[in-house]
């Protein structure tokens, strides 16, 4: 394989994120307030789509910021592997607004909950190997870490939890990323 360049590397996955928050901002609507019925309660059901969408986008930010800090151990890719995995990364990635609508408008529906952690299980999954792999072509030490295992191993359990607790799952989605902002030598 010829090597292919960090530049266009980097260029589509900065296009795909930002497209991802684009869409995941359109899908935004904004409540009547001026309405003669209007009363603050009328706010409460809009609070689980607004706090939805809140995750996505913390979600999709440390995505982003992680592939940032990532692809500095690039200058070229040498493996087709990482283009793939990356491929399949931004998939999953670009998946988020559809289910963040998804469980937004069926709030709260079991299947919808398992449908939006199963895309963030993918996206977690897929960005681990991503990570090892670069990880890899760098000849830095190509282990997998606790904490990459941590968004995928959270986000599967969040799959199943539905069966027997929506709220454990709403629980469990929210533990990447704020397990995300613990430093690093609590582990």
């Amino acid at each position: 394989m010829k090597p292919a360049t960090k530049i266009r590397f980097e260029a589509l996955s900065d296009g795909v994120f930002a497209i991802a928050v684009t869409l995941l901002a359109l899908e935004l609507r904004v409540p009547n307030l001026q309405s003669p019925t209007f009363s603050f309660r009328g706010l409460i059901p809009l609070i689980p789509s607004l706090l939805t969408f809140v995750l996505s986008f913390v979600t999709i930010a440390i995505f982003w910021v992680n592939h940032h800090q990532l692809t500095q151990r690039l200058s070229t890719i040498t493996r087709r592997r990482i283009l793939w995995l990356n491929m399949l990364f931004l998939l999953f990635l670009i998946l988020i607004p559809f289910v963040t609508q998804t469980m937004s408008l069926n709030a709260p529906s079991a299947p919808a909950v398992s449908i939006y952690a199963l895309v963030l299980f993918g996206a977690s999954a897929s960005f681990s190997f991503l990570r090892y792999w670069i990880h890899h072509q760098a000849h830095s030490t190509a282990r997998v870490s606790f904490r990459s295992l941590i968004g995928p191993s959270v986000y599967f359990l969040a799959i199943l939890a539905p069966i027997m607790s929506i709220p454990l799952a709403y629980v469990l989605l929210t533990i990447p990323p704020l397990f995300y902002f613990l430093p690093k030598s609590s582990m």
